[in-house]
């Protein structure tokens, strides 16, 4: 896709953060965008404040997410790039989660990546000067570091579904591509996803020294974070060059290569 220019690209999770600075670069470039999101206050004001098209979609929905598709179509007759961004966070050590906490991360980052591809798909298929899908991961879906056990596994899975396809794609000899987009900390509000965390999939309130003592760690995280426009430029270069692992802190491969190491030396003595 070397040339993007008013080509189509759909962004979940793109009323903020890492998918808002994705559709600036997009319509910086030239291209129709279409940002969705799960907070219609924050996606009308994005997309207001980008020029771009805002569809409030739940993608824990997969009926929301296809009429994402239909209405994407409807508008521009085409769709060439789509990011499935839309994730949440979660934390604490397994031993003390509930199935809810569980559901709740799965069904945003797992399963909206799994809905996106789905109504997708055909319509990139379809095209006839192809398309590219890039999935939003993580470092956590290559290293699995304690207490975001729910996390690390929706990521994991988001990798694997991205090779998988990627796989399949090139054995078919299609245009379609695929990045799979793993950052590592990122100024963004995954940090206060709780904010949209369904009534039903709610636990009871933790004590207020126990949240305020998250606050300051999520404060912390976030401050270390980098801005997401640079991850925007990473993502578009991807999309741009057909490039599949769209790593943003190259810092954190060493501890990626001792986890390979580790696979290595155990199933040597197997």
């Amino acid at each position: 896709m070397d040339d993007v220019r008013w080509k189509v690209a759909v962004v979940t999770g793109g009323a903020s953060g890492i998918g808002r600075a994705m559709a600036a670069r997009f319509a910086a470039e030239g291209m129709h965008v279409v940002i969705a999101d799960v907070e219609q206050e924050a996606l009308a004001a994005t997309a207001a404040e980008l020029g771009v098209v805002g569809i409030r979609t739940d993608v824990t929905d997969a009926d929301s997410v296809a009429e994402l598709a239909r209405a994407t179509i409807e508008r521009f007759g085409a769709v060439h790039v789509v990011c499935n961004n839309a994730g949440v966070g979660g934390g604490g050590q397994i031993k003390d989660l509930t199935l809810k906490d569980w559901k709740w991360v799965i069904d945003v980052s797992l399963w909206g990546v799994i809905h996106g591809v789905h109504s997708f798909l055909p319509h990139l298929l379809g095209n006839a000067d192809g398309g590219h899908i890039v999935n939003t991961a993580s470092i956590a879906g290559l290293v699995a570091g304690p207490g975001i056990g729910p996390y690390n596994a929706a990521k994991y899975g988001v990798v694997a579904i991205s090779e998988t396809l990627a796989a399949e794609l090139a054995a078919e000899g299609s245009n379609v591509g695929v990045s799979v987009l793993c950052p590592g900390l990122v100024r963004t509000n995954i940090f206060t996803s709780q904010r949209n965390r369904p009534a039903e999939l709610r636990n009871e309130q933790r004590k207020t020294a126990a949240r305020a003592a998250n606050q300051e760690i999520t404060d912390a995280l976030k401050a270390q974070g980098i801005d997401p426009a640079i991850v925007a430029g990473k993502v578009f270069d991807a999309v741009r060059t057909g490039r599949f692992w769209v790593v943003t802190h190259p810092e954190y491969l060493p501890v990626v290569a001792e986890r390979f190491a580790r696979i290595e030396a155990d199933g040597a003595r197997g």
